[in-house]
């Protein structure tokens, strides 16, 4: 992967190869002091350690410059929307782009009354959808107490009643499935 950027990581490459020659002479003027005894080679050898504490503390600041510079997602999960591209300016604080977390997609669905008892937090449904592989499976993990109105858009077979419960369920696989696809949900044993 080709980063960018105003801070290269050339620069932290360049800040680690300081570090190492810096440790290599430490080691080499103790190594010097142990055989020869000299009082001179002390001071070389604390020059040496400053060095190399000098060179660490410019790999951590290339590490940290090279984080602030080029960030990483805090989760996988796919892009849904870019607000700023390449060579655009964005403002301090302000989000590039938008994340959906494959952790954060959830089938919502809605069931009638009548059907509600066989979809319970913590039990596993059956759903397909257009394109999709078969025998997907997703836990559900919310049913809402309270009865509402059937949204005016609803994909269904047949006319539902009127008054339905919603239901949320976290599928096994979400990087396959699209946001607002229509699915067809199936509790398991039925």
């Amino acid at each position: 992967m080709e980063q960018r950027g105003i801070y290269a990581p050339a620069a932290l490459d360049q800040a680690r190869a300081t570090y190492g020659v810096a440790q290599a002479q430490y080691r080499q003027a103790q190594e010097q002091l142990a055989v020869a005894g000299l009082v001179a080679r002390v001071d070389q050898a604390t020059a040496a350690a400053d060095d190399a504490s000098r060179a660490r503390a410019a790999v951590s600041e290339a590490a940290v410059r090279q984080a602030q510079l080029a960030p990483t997602a805090p989760a996988a999960g796919r892009i849904e929307d870019v607000f700023y591209r390449a060579g655009e300016w964005a403002p301090a604080n302000q989000p590039v782009v938008a994340l959906l977390p494959d952790a954060r997609v959830r089938l919502r669905f809605f069931v009638n009354e009548t059907a509600l008892p066989a979809y319970k937090p913590g039990k596993t449904v059956r759903f397909a959808c257009d394109g999709c592989e078969p025998g997907l499976t997703a836990t559900i993990a919310y049913v809402s107490p309270r009865a509402e109105f059937t949204p005016p858009v609803i994909y269904s077979r047949g006319n539902r009643e009127r008054l339905v419960f919603l239901v949320e369920a976290t599928p096994e696989r979400p990087a396959e499935l699209a946001p607002g696809q229509p699915i067809d949900v199936f509790p398991l044993g039925r």
